[in-house]
């Protein structure tokens, strides 16, 4: 009841920190400290972390061949930071893109190494009626000014002037709404465990592909990025070595397996290691706990989302979503959704073995 009440106590205070006087804005929270944490400098030729030490999951980096036929047809080039400044579009922040820098892709977005030890994340087109915009994508549409930063808005408003069509203008709105629901989403985990989220910077992007006309394809688009450490998901510490009982059928077409940590998998863990990691995954369960019986949240938390960095064995999360509850269908073992990705956090760390 204490933990429940803490986290309360702190949603309480989140949600109404805007009407007190003197707090800064939105934003400003969000972004303190980002050019310290993600500062790089060009001209220090800083070693790349070997590809082997990324937490790649290389299924994820595996297109269908239309896909590939169009990126060999527009191969991805470079992506701006595009602002609003000097009365006009503004673009700052090169980022050179290949498509030997590709590493994956998840559900929302596509993601490239950069020469300097980060990745960028590129938004993927979503329409309208995905989940992912429920009752948090509508605070945002509401509020831009909170999510925002002025030249956003700016920016915003420069593009939709030039827009043909209602549909247009609207489709523009929908772009900087979604960059605003990415922020707010980092927000409500950043603001319960601090130290397991990895610093994100969110942007407007204006990403360009190579034409074989030689005329650029460009596209307007909500993207972030951060900084690249070595580790493996999750689920690279796994083992699938016993099976869940179901039955003929369920053990055919969709078979389950107990999943077991690996300690041996990436070197020898210590036990000290262990306990640390255990504690921050409970910690993990109590921020979904809390989202889920306070703001009627899931935060969709699996074992993509989750890095254990190498050598220092820190659990770290790097991609952010939160869905409203009633857009999960629960399961006939668990009536409250939350439930299936606590147990699987759980099931994880009683293989620690620890007591």
């Amino acid at each position: 009841m204490a933990k429940k009440g803490r986290f309360s106590e702190f949603g309480d205070a989140i949600r109404n920190f805007w009407n007190s006087p003197g707090i800064p804005s939105f934003i400003e929270i969000l972004e303190k400290g980002l050019d310290k944490e993600l500062f790089f400098d060009p001209d220090r030729a800083d070693s790349q972390i070997p590809k082997e030490d990324l937490p790649i999951d290389f299924r994820l980096r595996q297109s269908g061949f239309l896909r590939k036929f169009y990126e060999k047809l527009f191969p991805v080039s470079h992506v701006f930071r595009i602002t609003h400044r000097y009365g006009r579009e503004f673009l700052d922040n090169f980022m050179p893109l290949a498509s030997e820098n590709y590493i994956g892709r998840g559900s929302y977005k596509f993601v490239y190494t950069l020469p300097w030890n980060q990745v960028v994340k590129i938004g993927k087109s979503k329409l309208p009626s995905d989940p992912i915009f429920g009752s948090l994508y509508k605070e945002v549409q509401n509020n831009l000014e909170r999510y925002l930063k002025t030249e956003e808005i700016g920016l915003m408003h420069h593009l939709q002037k030039s827009a043909w069509g209602e549909s247009k203008r609207d489709e523009i709105r929908f772009k900087f709404a979604r960059l605003g629901l990415e922020r707010l989403h980092y927000w409500k985990l950043k603001s319960l465990i601090p130290d397991l989220v990895l610093p994100t910077r969110f942007f407007m992007g204006l990403r360009y592909r190579r034409s074989p006309f030689g005329v650029p394809v460009v596209t307007l688009t909500p993207c972030d990025n951060q900084n690249l450490l070595p580790g493996k998901h999750l689920k690279e510490f796994i083992r699938l070595n016993e099976k869940v009982r179901q039955n003929p059928i369920q053990d055919a077409l969709f078979p389950k397996w107990k999943l077991n940590f690996d300690t041996h998998r990436f070197g020898i863990i210590n036990k000290a290691k262990l306990k640390k990691i255990a504690l921050d995954f409970h910690r993990v369960i109590e921020v979904t706990r809390y989202l889920a019986s306070e703001e009627k949240l899931i935060f969709d938390i699996h074992s993509e989302n989750i890095i254990i960095t190498i050598p220092d064995f820190e659990l770290k999360i790097f991609d952010y979503h939160v869905f409203d509850e009633h857009l999960y269908e629960p399961s006939k073992e668990n009536p409250s959704p939350e439930v299936d990705h606590i147990n699987l956090i759980k099931e994880f760390v009683s293989s620690f073995e620890l007591g």
